[in-house]
């Protein structure tokens, strides 16, 4: 992912040699998500995100991709006071903090939030340079985190050149404040509507159908919004 999540306080691309003697403590919860606003996801999660978040297109560098509005002003709703989540989909990229994955070109580069490192934490390599268990296990799971975006981006970028996506600017009122959203993509519903059968097929046998629709009717849970104003 090219953009780095808001939660990253001081982000630093990971270096063997530099990073050599760090050790890691893990957050025990979800606290450092309290101010996050816009969350990027993942193909593999978009529509079980759907399901709770407005889920949008950004368009950033010539760069699609699809993200989860979790918050307003400076305000993440979905959190607890105590750190936990209020629903059951998490975005991935949170289950991975404080490590995450930065796209350069072609090249994702791992990453890591300086300010998690802790004398008390797990080290990252051994006396040796070799990676312990505790950090192949974390690598393992970047590693599927990288590829999850690239589904995304791949899917993004087809729908988007396919005629899929238009343009959205839009301007949303709630209860805790107002939201305006430029540079971001929606699903063109009229020229779903107006495409031939054999390109429908197309586009549903990818599954990009369903994506597509789910989107467009999870602008409803801005609604949400309104809700946990009330709690």
């Amino acid at each position: 992912m090219k953009a780095i999540m808001k939660a990253f306080n001081r982000a630093v691309a990971l270096d063997s040699s530099i990073h050599r003697n760090l050790k890691v403590k893990m957050p025990e919860n979800y606290s450092f998500m309290k101010n996050v606003e816009i969350v990027p996801l993942t193909y593999s999660e978009i529509l079980s995100a759907t399901m709770y978040y407005p889920v949008m297109f950004g368009l950033q560098e010539g760069v699609v991709f699809p993200f989860a509005v979790t918050g307003i002003n400076g305000k993440n709703i979905f959190l607890k006071e105590n750190g936990e989540w209020k629903v059951d989909t998490v975005p991935n990229v949170c289950k991975h903090y404080p490590f995450g994955v930065f796209k350069e070109v072609d090249e994702y580069t791992i990453i890591f939030d300086e300010i998690y490192a802790s004398e008390d934490g797990q080290r990252l390599f051994d006396d040796e340079g070799n990676e312990t268990e505790f950090f192949f296990t974390i690598k393992q799971g970047l590693t599927e985190l990288a590829r999850d975006f690239h589904d995304a981006e791949e899917c993004s970028k087809e729908l988007f050149e396919g005629g899929y996506l238009k343009p959205l600017n839009l301007e949303v009122d709630t209860k805790l404040g107002k939201m305006q959203f430029h540079n971001t993509l929606m699903a063109n519903i009229e020229y779903l509507s107006k495409l031939q059968p054999e390109k429908l097929y197309t586009v549903n046998s990818k599954g990009y159908l369903l994506i597509l629709h789910a989107h467009y009717l999870s602008l409803r849970n801005f609604k949400l919004f309104d809700i946990f104003a009330e709690f």
